[in-house]
């Protein structure tokens, strides 16, 4: 069955296909997850990982940072159009613990207001366990975020996604990793719920393909079934993802090109453009 559905999809892409339009698996695409942090900067100068983007070819990226300047200078350092997302628990130096720091929403909201020439588009990455998730700071956060239409990414499990819109049923959320337990089934159930729920694939590259790198026919269901609902991404958490950027790009390019054509495309960088407008 996997193999039938990959053929009609390839056939698919064939008749499809349009010489004036790169399919997803050729042409530009949107990394909907990439750290750059002030500690990468001694072993990956901006000019370094703009002409990783370049050479991967990334024309739009979202970049976690947790200080303007970093931004600022990875911006200026590369020709894709970067979408900032304001790394709060990098910022106060906590990553699973951020959450229990006075005064979270407060500084959240001071940093953003303040700007320091960058326009931030979204909060994250938020890293949050389950027994967290009713944190006074999160739901401040989830607050914020909703009343000032930004889009919240969130590394955490089920319930802190049902916790979030039981708090703020209008916030954005995206799900990074499609979450702690990335099951189709699971997260079919749960696009089916929230309709402001999107997830990026970053780091799910081996759980979605076979021995071969060729998508999974549970995977292929899902994304086809709801093309407008993921984004792809490499997740850059370390310097080694740097050094590894092209082949990780590459192995998605390869199951990019089992999907339709027009579902590669959304995932590739449609989806991105609608969530993140010009």
């Amino acid at each position: 069955m996997n193999h039938i559905r990959r053929l009609a999809a390839a056939l698919l892409l064939f008749a499809l296909a349009s010489p004036a339009t790169a399919p997803a698996a050729d042409g530009p695409l949107f990394d909907a997850h990439v750290h750059y942090r002030p500690a990468m900067m001694a072993s990956i100068s901006p000019a370094e990982a703009g002409r990783s983007l370049a050479e991967a070819g990334i024309d739009g990226a979202l970049i976690l940072a947790s200080e303007a300047t970093t931004f600022r200078r990875l911006d200026a350092a590369s020709a894709a159009r970067l979408v900032p997302f304001l790394d709060i628990s990098r910022r106060l130096g906590r990553k699973t613990d951020w959450m229990h720091v006075e005064g979270v929403a407060e500084r959240a909201r001071e940093w953003l207001e303040a700007g320091e020439g960058v326009d931030w588009a979204g909060i994250g990455e938020l890293h949050i366990r389950a027994g967290d998730r009713f944190a006074p700071a999160f739901e401040a956060l989830l607050h914020l975020a909703a009343e000032r239409d930004l889009v919240v990414m969130i590394h955490g499990d089920p319930a802190v996604i049902d916790h979030a819109y039981t708090v703020a049923p209008a916030v954005r959320i995206l799900w990074a990793h499609a979450g702690t337990y990335p099951y189709p089934p699971l997260l079919d159930d749960y696009l089916r719920r929230y309709p402001n729920l999107v997830a990026d694939l970053s780091m799910r590259n081996p759980t979605l393909t076979d021995a071969d790198g060729r998508l999974e026919e549970a995977w292929f269901e899902l994304l086809t079934r709801h093309p407008d609902r993921f984004l792809v991404g490499v997740d850059t958490f370390s310097v080694n993802r740097w050094t590894e950027y092209g082949d990780i790009v590459t192995a998605t390019r390869t199951w990019l090109a089992d999907l339709p054509p027009e579902v590669g495309e959304a995932l590739a960088r449609e989806n991105a453009a609608r969530l993140f407008p010009e």
